[in-house]
């Protein structure tokens, strides 16, 4: 009797435990970086277009939406985007109380038979559950919304540095039947890094239709703290406009995974500047921006270093280059607390089976 009882109770510990490992959807952002750019790929059920996508995301210009694409620029917002496609769609990321979640520019206007369920899992591709777009806003009775109603959609995202290194967190909306090692392999990550971001075991707390948080990574980049756009992040195969679009960066890990910057020769959005600010390197004043010279170690190059509201900062690259850093993102966590509840979980089975 008292092993029966014992064998029930190591179960019912272990079921529970399991249990504390699901998914939340909500992302970790505790870090010293309480703002940044975010991703979160989105696909609708039905054919759409970027003009759309743009629309829905309170997207301010197309050229964000086809820099996270790698499209290209002269690409129309009428574009069609298949049934389940996935667009990369880059949103602003606020951290507060340890989780990070879009600022409240993306906001949605309940229509005629919409319910917050509909919302998140088909307006919104799962990105975002009922349950937190009812806790943000603070409404009494989910099931009680009204037509003309304006809610603020609080998309997934995260600011945190992993192991050390940036990188660009990315909202993936989980597919029926998929396991930790295949998206790892989709993304360039290991299943042991997204498990632990996470907070879940293994693919038993994969939740289908639901946000799970991959680090993408980052090209590391020569910009100051204090530039306005700081951290510039931008994952492989994407492009991004900065300082009022007068300059044009891109990620590319054929290129040692370091930012790749130059003048965009295009108008600046900002009234305050008619006229793009010259970009010449400090320090060697033939040097243009994007510009590279030999010397007696190697290459040095005009690399861009952010923006003020009065000019744009350049520097030259180091002497000695470093040479090229890992592949796309090779990260495992040091033991954490989930791993902790596996060792726990075993040794309750084992006690188990001992009796």
């Amino acid at each position: 009797m008292e092993t029966s009882r014992f064998t029930l109770l190591c179960l019912l510990v272990s079921f529970f435990l399991t249990l504390s490992a699901q998914m939340t959807g909500n992302f970790n952002c505790s870090g010293s970086t309480s703002t940044c750019q975010s991703l979160v790929g989105y696909s609708s059920k039905n054919a759409t277009t970027l003009r759309n996508i743009q629309t829905l995301f309170a997207v301010k210009n197309l050229r964000s939406i086809l820099g996270a694409n790698n499209l290209p620029l002269n690409t129309s917002r009428d574009q069609r985007v298949n049934p389940n496609q996935v667009v990369r769609i880059p949103i602003h990321c606020s951290c507060s109380n340890g989780t990070g979640v879009s600022n409240r520019d993306i906001e949605y206007t309940i229509k005629k038979d919409d319910t917050l369920s509909f919302v998140a899992t088909e307006v919104f591709g799962g990105l975002v559950t009922f349950q937190k777009i009812s806790e943000v806003n603070k409404i009494p009775n989910p099931d009680k919304i009204e037509i003309g109603q304006k809610f603020w959609i609080p998309l997934p995202c995260s600011c945190d540095k992993l192991k050390g290194e940036d990188v660009v967190h990315y909202a993936h909306v989980v597919k029926l039947g998929s396991s930790l090692r295949e998206i790892a392999a989709q993304f360039g990550t290991d299943n042991t890094t997204l498990a632990q971001l996470n907070g879940i075991i293994g693919d038993s707390q994969l939740l289908a239709d639901n946000p799970l948080n991959v680090p993408l990574k980052a090209c590391s980049s020569s910009v100051r703290n204090d530039s306005l756009d700081a951290p510039l992040l931008l994952s492989n195969n994407s492009y991004a406009f900065t300082a009022n679009t007068c300059i044009k960066c891109s990620c590319d890990a054929l290129k040692n995974w370091t930012l790749s910057c130059e003048p965009s020769q295009i108008r600046p959005s900002n009234s305050t500047w008619p006229t793009c600010p010259p970009s010449r390197c400090e320090g060697a004043e033939s040097l243009f921006l994007g510009n590279t010279t030999s010397s007696s170690c190697g290459p040095r190059s005009c690399a861009y270093a952010g923006y003020s509201n009065q000019t744009i900062f350049t520097t030259l690259s180091p002497t000695c280059p470093d040479s090229a850093g890992p592949g796309n993102y090779a990260s495992t966590f040091s033991s954490s607390f989930n791993f902790v509840m596996v060792l726990i979980q075993c040794a309750l089975l084992c006690l188990c089976l001992l009796q």
